[in-house]
């Protein structure tokens, strides 16, 4: 009978080993569930009546996961369809089905929920060679005792230095400083290999940043590097080359800003 190479594999490791992968295994499995298990019951809460008026897809989003108090990823296209204002009512729904009304709206765009976190993103931009969102993070890059604020424009300058073409020289450092009004506490994470898509979700489930949105630019020029143009929710314009690509990140209670 032919055998499973896996299950050779496996059944040829020690004990010892095998306890130990488990060990190493067990707190990353069981945190995810609970943060899938936390997200699921939010989304399946019933709401009496909701009322929402947004200018547009990621305001209708972001109010609406501020709201419910939802983990969320947003990847959008700032183009009029998007833009388009929104005025609807909800009685006895489920908070579910009031993210889905507000993604129906907009044709081209889905939702899904993993790793604790809804993601709304345009289905043409995944798997794009031109969105920076499917570039792994480098494996030098390390989050050690930073709070999420700063271990997000840690990872920016980064995301920059491969999407930009910066060139700085050795050993250069960045300049720049951090303020926000959360109440933050430091957090150590492994990002090396994940998306940068997955590292934001990574940040976002272990930060008080409750919610990443990148907004690309409507227009078809690329960046000298072949990416697309990004742009921010209250910069309505491309950034220019040497600070592609920027994104939002926010606490829940920082949306919309004062």
């Amino acid at each position: 009978m032919q055998q499973n190479f896996g299950e050779r594999k496996l059944r040829d490791l020690k004990p010892s080993t095998i306890l130990l992968a488990a060990l190493l295994l067990a707190p990353i499995s069981a945190a995810a569930q609970s943060e899938d298990t936390a997200l699921e019951a939010k989304l399946a809460a019933k709401v009496a009546e909701y009322n929402l008026s947004a200018n547009g897809l990621a305001d209708a989003l972001a109010k609406t996961a501020k709201r419910f108090q939802l983990p969320i990823g947003i990847e959008w296209v700032r183009d009029k369809e998007a833009l388009r204002g929104l005025s609807l009512t909800w009685r006895d729904e489920t908070v579910e089905n009031i993210i889905s009304t507000v993604v129906k709206k907009h044709p081209g765009y889905r939702y899904k929920a993993e790793h604790g976190v809804v993601h709304v993103f345009r289905t043409n931009l995944i798997n794009d060679p031109h969105n920076f969102l499917d570039l792994k993070v480098p494996d030098f890059f390390e989050v050690r005792e930073e709070i999420g604020g700063v271990a997000n424009q840690q990872l920016q300058h980064v995301i920059q230095d491969r999407v930009s073409a910066r060139k700085l020289p050795p050993g250069a450092g960045y300049g720049g400083s951090y303020a926000s009004g959360l109440e933050q506490r430091p957090l150590s994470l492994s990002l090396r290999g994940a998306t940068v898509r997955e590292a934001l979700d990574k940040l976002v489930s272990a930060s008080e940043h409750k919610m990443w949105i990148v907004t690309f630019s409507d227009s078809p020029e690329l960046t000298p590097t072949g990416f697309r143009r990004t742009e921010t929710l209250w910069h309505p314009a491309p950034f220019p080359d040497r600070d592609q690509p920027m994104w939002d990140f926010l606490g829940w209670e920082e949306y919309p800003p004062k």
